[in-house]
C-alpha cells in the first residue's frame, strides 16, 4: 500500500498493478508493474518526432529509480527491470511502514498513517491534491516529455475536473489515443498479515484487498483516492 502511493509519479504515466504483501514485522514487499498504453506511447513518440525532445528511447529511467531507492534505508531494491522501452517492473522491501511513513518526503502530508490499538494495527493510505506533491521527488525516472504530455492534475497547483482534463488530453493526444487512456487502471493488492477486522476502498477476500483506481481519476484527484486495512496483530 506504501509504494503504491510512493510510486504516484510511475504509476500515474500508465496502466500499473502493484502487489503488496504486509509482513508481521511492520515491514512490506512490494511488487509493481507499470506500462505505458501502446497507443499513447505510439502517439508521443510521434509528437516528440516533431518536437525538440524525442522519446525514442526507454520511458522509465532504470538507474534514477535505483539511486532514489538506494538513497533510501527504509527500501531495498529486490528486482528492478524492463520488458520493453514502454515498461517496467520493480519490486521492493520496505523495513518499516512507519518508518517510512515518518520519512521527510511524507511526515505530516497525510499520505501515510500507521495507527496500532491493542490488539490491531492499521494502515491508511490517502492521496489528495497537495498530497500527491509529496511523492514526486521520491522515484524519478519517467521521461519528462511523457509528463509534460501528461500534465497531471494531481500535481499543479490550479485544480481542473475530470471533464476538462480529459478534453485537454484529447486535445494534447488526439481522439485515437484516448480509449487506451479512458480504460487504463491501477489495479491494488494488499495482503495482511492477520485476521482483517476492518477495510475501505477497495473489496476484501480473506486478508486480501483488491481495488481499481481509473489512471484519469488518479492523474486528476478531483476526490481523494483512500484505502484502508485493519488487522489483528
Amino acid at each position: 500500500m506504501i509504494i503504491a502511493g510512493a510510486l504516484f509519479p510511475l504509476l500515474a504515466s500508465c496502466s500499473a498493478s502493484v502487489s503488496s504483501v504486509i509482513r508481521t514485522d511492520g515491514g512490506a514487499r512490494i511488487s509493481v508493474q507499470a506500462e505505458v498504453p501502446a497507443p499513447l506511447a505510439a502517439k508521443l513518440r510521434k509528437l516528440g518526432a516533431v518536437g525538440s525532445s524525442v522519446p525514442t528511447g526507454p520511458f522509465f529511467d532504470l538507474a534514477a529509480l535505483r539511486a532514489s531507492i538506494a538513497a533510501r534505508p527504509a527500501l531495498t531494491l529486490i528486482d528492478i527491470a524492463q520488458p520493453s522501452p514502454d515498461s517496467i517492473r520493480v519490486e521492493v522491501s520496505a523495513r518499516s511502514l512507519e518508518e517510512l511513513a515518518a520519512s521527510p518526503d511524507l511526515k505530516g502530508s497525510g499520505l501515510i498513517t500507521v495507527s496500532r490499538g491493542a490488539d490491531w494495527t492499521e494502515l491508511r493510505f490517502r492521496l489528495e491534491r497537495g498530497g500527491a506533491k509529496a511523492l514526486a521527488a521520491l522515484f524519478p525516472g519517467i521521461d519528462p516529455y511523457l509528463m509534460d504530455a501528461l500534465s497531471p492534475p494531481a500535481l499543479e497547483e490550479d485544480p481542473v475536473t475530470t471533464d476538462e482534463y480529459k478534453s485537454m488530453l484529447e486535445s494534447v493526444l488526439g481522439e485515437k489515443a484516448m480509449p487506451a487512456m479512458e480504460a487504463a487502471t491501477v489495479n491494488l493488492t494488499f495482503s495482511a498479515p492477520g485476521a482483517v477486522i476492518g477495510s475501505g476502498g477497495g473489496s476484501l477476500l480473506g486478508s486480501i484487498l483488491t481495488a481499481k483506481i481509473s489512471l484519469i481519476q488518479a492523474l486528476v484527484l478531483e476526490k481523494p483516492i483512500e484505502v484502508w486495512l485493519r488487522w489483528k496483530q
